[in-house]
């Protein structure tokens, strides 16, 4: 009978812990509230409801620390007020207590349910202006520390072959990936944000398909021989340099980057051109002398150029090059001028014909008049030979005059040349100071015919 007895107490104990049990997890259930023993972001929101704690755990979540971390040290520290980050937590926090498992409550009683510091909770609304504030102070902070440049994988010349340049893994930071990675970091409620993954990542890698397809199909480049001849000066393209033009699309087809191309060209125009630069003119009797001005010279036609210079690799066979040139005096010499032109010596008042380096006239001369009718400094060259012309033009007084010439050598595009002068009394000296021409060279009579005769349209007028 005791024993009976027993079972029957045991049988009610049970009996009335169970309606215990299920009554408890009812009433937590139907009143929303929150286990025991359950943290929200630091806060103990045991047996409360959503609406009973909404406002502690806001705050908690508004002054929670987040930290950018960079090689494990934290280099910029803020809060979420600091930061203007306003928070909405009573929604998730309703949420969160009609996700719990109620009748499990007995077990919240020995283990602490509680929610990581970094749990997701709230709606976080961040204005543009306070995000951007935000993301350029840590650029700042970041910017302290000296940083590396990211390098894409490319094709080099090495040992006579095409060779793969690894990719260099940088820490210069992009700032719009900052930005998201910022916001994401906030939205997932996580307080420590990796600048790392700010990085600038490179676009390129050794593996990449595309690239170690390029590697195939640019080995014929690394053995091709692409030399130029400009104005005699020669010289050999680097292999790299144009390795480094080298494109090939997912078909595998080879062609050149034509901006890298027009730019090496244009450096080449920069370095060779004579059109509009200053020479260095060994002169007569005053010698070596500067001379800048003038539309005599010639450049390189880069686009054109761009274009005949990719063909011509693409071809893949060994070539020596002059370049495709717009102007006058291009030749193999190293200058422009060469050794057949015409000497205009103003300091001096003479003029010195020069064929194939040897002096075919020599002679004084009477230059423009000082003022604004010297004759212009600069080096042109003739553009015209006529007999028998008649020049016009307007004297200081401001009336007209109509001169004939038996010979007339126009060399710049305002009127100056080379013509007789009948109506000078003498030549040379110090006389074009009272009595120069209007810029032209004026030449004796008797003279100017051999002139004529020595030179031919765009011989060079070296005039200084």
């Amino acid at each position: 009978m005791k024993h009976k007895r027993g079972i029957e107490i045991t049988s009610a104990i049970i009996g009335l812990l169970a309606i215990g049990y299920v009554a408890t997890s009812l009433t937590l259930q139907n009143s929303q509230k929150f286990l025991m023993n359950t943290q929200v972001a630091g806060v103990d929101v045991s047996g409360k409801t959503a609406d009973q704690v909404a406002s502690k755990v806001s705050h908690a979540l508004e002054h929670r620390t987040y930290h950018v971390v960079e090689d494990g040290q934290a280099i910029y520290s803020f809060n979420s007020k600091s930061a203007g980050i306003s928070i909405n937590t009573k929604k998730d926090l309703q949420k969160m207590a009609r996700s719990q498992n109620y009748w499990s409550w007995p077990l919240s009683l020995m283990n602490q349910a509680s929610a990581s510091d970094t749990v997701s909770l709230g709606k976080l609304t961040v204005s543009n202006s306070s995000m951007q504030q935000l993301v350029t102070k840590i650029m700042k902070t970041a910017d302290q520390t000296k940083r590396t440049q990211t390098q894409n994988a490319k094709l080099i010349y090495q040992n006579g072959q095409v060779e793969i340049k690894k990719e260099v893994q940088g820490t210069e930071i992009n700032q719009t990936t900052l930005k998201t990675v910022v916001q994401k970091a906030l939205a997932d409620g996580k307080t420590s944000i990796s600048l790392k993954d700010a990085y600038v990542k490179p676009t390129v890698t050794s593996t990449s398909k595309t690239l170690l397809t390029a590697k195939s199909k640019a080995q014929p480049y690394a053995k091709e021989t692409a030399k130029y001849n400009i104005n005699g000066h020669k010289f050999q393209i680097p292999n790299d340099t144009i390795l480094s033009w080298i494109q090939v699309d997912s078909a595998g087809k080879v062609t050149l980057n034509q901006k890298d191309v027009l730019a090496y060209v244009k450096q080449l125009n920069a370095k060779y051109h004579t059109y509009h630069t200053t020479r260095t003119f060994k002169s007569t009797l005053r010698g070596t002398v500067k001379i800048s001005g003038g539309f005599y010279g010639w450049t390189i036609k880069t686009k054109a150029e761009a274009k005949a210079l990719s063909k011509q690799i693409l071809a893949g066979k060994d070539f020596t090059r002059s370049p495709l040139i717009n102007g006058s005096g291009y030749n193999n010499k190293k200058t422009d001028i060469g050794n057949t032109y015409i000497e205009v010596d103003k300091q001096n008042q003479h003029m010195w014909v020069y064929v194939n380096g040897k002096v075919k006239v020599s002679t004084d001369v009477v230059t423009g008049k000082p003022g604004k009718h010297a004759t212009t400094t600069g080096v042109w060259d003739v553009w015209s030979k006529q007999r028998n012309a008649t020049l016009k033009g307007e004297n200081d007084d401001g009336s007209s005059y109509s001169q004939p010439v038996s010979y007339w050598m126009p060399f710049d595009d305002t009127g100056e040349g080379i013509h007789d002068s009948s109506w000078q009394t003498q030549y040379g000296g110090t006389w074009y100071k009272t009595h120069g021409s209007h810029g032209c060279v004026n030449t004796p009579p008797s003279i100017v015919g051999k002139v004529y005769n020595a030179i031919s349209v765009g011989t060079p007028v070296v005039v200084f």
